[in-house]
């Protein structure tokens, strides 16, 4: 729904341990890591990143990295303005239904906004969930990069 930036970086190999590597970012693009939000204020430190390996990979190799940011829009729309907009339709149907505290259409009105504006969040944090369970890895190995490890030597 919402657009994915790619942002391509060099790194080398620090250390491989089974199915996963760590990779010191080489030169990082100072422009595009603001938006990024994985280096945030790494300045002059080193920055390693976990990555699954592919075949082929050694300790000391360059590689260049692929990391997805995704769009910041999707989670401001749900925590923000779902449950306030669920809030509003709660007290609209509390204004109308006359069979829970008949008398007071205030209470029926805050009792009903107060559940829709629950439940949003309970939605919300489920759909988190699995979103979050899903193993779509931010970063990945893209090539390594051969012709830049003689020049390391």
């Amino acid at each position: 729904m919402f657009k994915q930036k790619l942002i391509v970086e060099k790194g080398i190999i620090k250390y491989i341990t089974g199915d996963s590597a760590t990779v010191e970012i080489v030169k990082p693009n100072l422009k595009e890591c603001k938006s990024c939000g994985t280096c945030i204020g790494i300045e002059n430190k080193p920055n390693f990143l976990e990555v699954k390996t592919i075949p082929g990979l050694n300790i000391g190799q360059q590689v260049t990295l692929q990391t997805i940011v995704h769009s910041p829009y999707e989670s401001i729309i749900l925590l923000l303005i779902l449950p306030i907009i669920s809030l509003l339709i709660g007290s609209l149907i509390g204004q109308k239904i006359h069979f829970v505290y008949p008398n007071s259409q205030d209470i029926r009105m805050l009792s009903c906004g107060l559940i829709f504006f629950v439940l949003s969040i309970v939605a919300v944090s489920i759909y988190d969930k699995k979103t979050r369970s899903k193993k779509h890895p931010r970063q990945k190995i893209i090539s390594i990069d051969i012709f830049d490890n003689l020049n390391l030597i």
